[in-house]
């Protein structure tokens, strides 16, 4: 489709996944729900509404050959790399400003790699809506409709209906679980999932309304496209960029936001318990992966990512067991939110090796 576009922000980290995930590795890159890497199936679910040299990627410079590697139906040259991570605002100024750049039509969907969703046909179909409403200049967002009284997502509050979408009437931090029941069930409330469309030009005017000092980065990085300056620009100006969520820097303050309500099952992917509950098999509900032997185990995920070494459960119910060569992790599953915690505990001890 002539000026429609697909951006796939695909930066992080995900110490969440630790063992799996390592500064080398991080979880976009990782198999976490079936064979495929979650940016592989991000960008596979795009098709055949894109054409892959319509797909973009965003991601940190010390991943970018590996994101390649693992992406290699799209151009090399569609691998947009970042000198280092300065959340979603700097990440999606980037693209806009390189969209831009390469066609001055552009409007592109934002979505992150690291979100599961169950109908690729459905989501095609949001995203088309989407266009549609961002032709206007709206700055579009899709709201997914609440199964659970969920602490762990932001939510979009919805107004009035404009069109084929409704405006946004306000944007919801992580609520307390108290809150979260409540928006449940106003039936107004819509979990935030982090999916955009715009036009190029729109999102650029809303950064340099909100975010002057980031506007004025992306205009010298926009300056260098198509030299051989690019490469010191970026890294001079990344230097200088805060870090800041477009959420917060420019969505909740913006006036125009339309909100798309969605048709698919959505989850962020943020945590081995919600791995898990995308995985798990069988009337004992566990997810096991590799050389694994479970006896007499529900509700659990045990991974072994290495062939030679069998890992036994006995008895476990609720646990994530996750084995690598050098790392092997055990928690209970509604405890692996907080698995940043044991990974700030590895650093101060100096272990980052393991890491």
């Amino acid at each position: 489709m002539e000026h429609f576009y697909a951006v796939v922000m695909a930066g992080g980290s995900g110490t969440r996944f630790w063992p799996l995930s390592r500064k080398h590795r991080p979880k976009q890159t990782l198999p976490l729900l079936g064979p495929a890497s979650l940016a592989r199936q991000t960008v596979d679910r795009l098709f055949p509404l894109f054409d892959p040299r319509q797909v973009y990627v965003v991601t940190a410079r010390e991943h970018a050959d590996l994101i390649r590697r693992d992406l290699d139906l799209l151009p090399p040259e569609n691998i947009i790399d970042e000198p280092m991570g300065r959340d979603t605002a700097a990440a999606i100024g980037l693209a806009a400003t390189f969209l831009r750049w390469r066609d001055p039509e552009a409007i592109f969907a934002i979505l992150p790699a690291d979100h599961y969703i169950d109908a690729p046909d459905r989501f095609q179909k949001a995203l088309l809506q989407g266009r549609e409403a961002a032709t206007s200049g709206a700055l579009v967002t899709f709201g997914i409709k609440p199964r659970h009284a969920a602490t762990a997502y932001g939510y979009l509050q919805r107004g009035e209906r404009e069109g084929g979408a409704f405006r946004v009437k306000r944007f919801c931090e992580k609520p307390k679980i108290e809150v979260a029941r409540e928006f449940l069930k106003s039936g107004e409330h819509y979990w935030n999932g982090g999916i955009f469309v715009w036009q190029a030009e729109a999102i650029l005017a809303a950064i340099g309304r909100f975010l002057p000092e980031l506007a004025a980065s992306l205009k010298a990085i926009e300056a260098a496209l198509g030299t051989s300056r690019l490469p010191s620009v970026l890294a001079q100006e990344y230097g200088k960029i805060q870090r800041v969520s477009i959420d917060y820097g420019v969505m909740e303050k913006a006036e125009r936001v339309l909100m798309i309500e969605t048709e698919f099952e959505w989850d962020d992917v943020g945590s081995w318990n919600a791995a898990a509950a995308r995985r798990a098999e069988g009337p004992e509900g566990n997810a096991i992966d590799g050389n694994v032997l479970a006896v007499d185990t529900k509700n659990s995920l045990v991974i072994s990512s290495d062939p030679a070494h069998l890992v036994g459960v006995l008895g476990l119910e609720g646990f994530v067991v996750v084995h690598t060569p050098d790392a092997t992790l055990v928690c209970p599953k509604d405890r692996s939110e907080d698995l940043k915690s044991l990974v700030e505990q590895i650093k101060a001890k100096g272990l980052d090796k393991h890491l």
